[in-house]
Order: structure tokens, then sequence, then C-alpha cells
């Protein structure tokens, strides 16, 4: 099985750009903060932006896991086609 690598970025809400103004180098906002977008100037609050990236991020894992059973089950079909006693549906 293959590890799971996706890179997930914060989109602004309103323009829907990955691009943010920063204060300095290193600049981590604390929740509740809000960011300023570098491409519409609009300020988005932190912490609905890291909810819409977990969100995205577990329909990822979801995904990557149906792919995962499906291979297993695969997998197993392929091992136990000739028995008798053995069945996978």
């Amino acid at each position: 099985m293959e590890d799971l690598k996706e890179t997930i970025r914060l989109r602004c809400t309103f323009c829907r750009s990955h691009e943010f103004a920063l204060p300095y180098a290193g600049y981590s906002p604390s929740a509740g903060s809000l960011v300023v977008c570098a491409n519409c100037g609009n300020e988005n609050d932190v912490t609905s932006l890291f909810v819409v990236a977990k969100a995205i991020g577990i329909s990822i894992a979801h995904d990557h896991v149906d792919k995962l059973v499906a291979e297993m089950k695969n997998e197993l079909i392929k091992s136990f086609r000739n028995s008798k006693f053995i069945r996978i549906s």
C-alpha cells in the first residue's frame, strides 16, 4: 500500500486565492484572529479557514480509504477465487 501525501492550502473565502499577507516570516496566527488576503484585501477568520481545510482533509482521507478497501477486496477475491468454502462479496 502506498502512503498518502497531499498538500492542503488555505483559501480565501472571498476570492479563493491561496496568498495571504502576513506581517513577518514565520508568522503563525492564533485561533480567532484575522488574516488579510493578498489578492482581494479582505480579512479572513483563521478558525474558519482551518475548519474548511480540515473538512477537505477528511474528504481526501475518506476517498483514500475507499480506494484501499477496494484494492484489498480485489486482492482477496484473486487469492480465494478457487476456494469452495470462502466467498467474498
